[in-house]
């Protein structure tokens, strides 16, 4: 196949699936991560159009085969679903369901690998791309940075405002009347719950985040932000990550 890859990786609320998501993308994949909940992923899964779904049952408390099957109903998504310790009686479910139930890789390399044989898809050769600089990627990475839990809608609140604040070239001055009412469109809240959600995730932040994490990205006076300056700042930095990643 020549179509380009398109996948879901589950985040239970660690780096994991990050991890691997940018290491599908530095294959040329179409690379997401959504939060591992029944509703998050139909709705993703119906929305993004995606080839495959990696889960990851490791951390998961979800009844997974009724997830599988809710979405197996709705899509002919190829789901991956990973295991650290293996159940009998859920492979032979899974199995039966079409799901490929394997044991959690040692090397991201070895899940890409058997994803592209068994979905049929080809890797893009990085060489001849340029360097992977997904944005939605890089601003996950941060907030994992910052310490904001996945769990939190705050993160994903977040990661939508900035995101948007990014594309559309959307200064701190407009976050209020602008990024808040498209976020809770697209999030299906409203503008009001998006920034409580968001000043919660920022509060969450700056207690988890240690001194390391202020030397690393330059805030100097350690005063907590608020969530304009928190949006600005963060798209900032994306702005001059890509910038190294396309000139350096």
């Amino acid at each position: 196949m020549n179509k380009q890859l398109r996948i879901i990786v589950a985040d239970t609320g660690d780096e994991t699936a990050t991890r691997i998501a940018a290491c599908f993308a530095g294959e040329g994949a179409w690379a997401v991560t959504r939060l591992q909940r029944q509703d998050k992923l139909v709705q993703a899964v119906r929305k993004e159009h995606a080839d495959v779904l990696i889960l990851n049952l490791s951390t998961s408390t979800i009844h997974v085969p009724l997830l599988t099957d809710a979405l197996l109903r709705c899509s002919e998504i190829v789901i991956f679903a990973l295991y650290r310790k293996e159940s009998e009686g859920l492979s032979k479910i899974l199995t039966q369901q079409g799901v490929h139930y394997l044991p959690y890789p040692e090397h991201i390399s070895d899940l890409t690998a058997s994803v592209y044989r068994i979905s049929g898809f080809r890797a893009v050769n990085p060489a001849a791309e340029e360097p992977v600089s997904d944005p939605e990627l890089m601003i996950t990475h941060l907030l994992h940075r910052f310490g904001i839990p996945t769990n939190l809608c705050g993160f994903h609140f977040l990661r939508a405002a900035i995101l948007t604040a990014y594309r559309r070239d959307i200064r701190s001055g407009n976050i209020t009347n602008l990024i808040y009412p498209e976020v809770a469109e697209s999030q299906h809240s409203t503008p009001t719950r998006v920034e409580r959600a968001i000043r919660h995730a920022i509060i969450q932040a700056w207690e988890n985040a240690d001194r390391r994490i202020e030397i690393e990205f330059g805030i100097r006076d350690g005063h907590r932000m608020t969530n304009s300056e928190f949006i600005s700042f963060a798209v900032d930095w994306l702005r001059t990550r890509q910038c190294v990643r396309r000139y350096g």
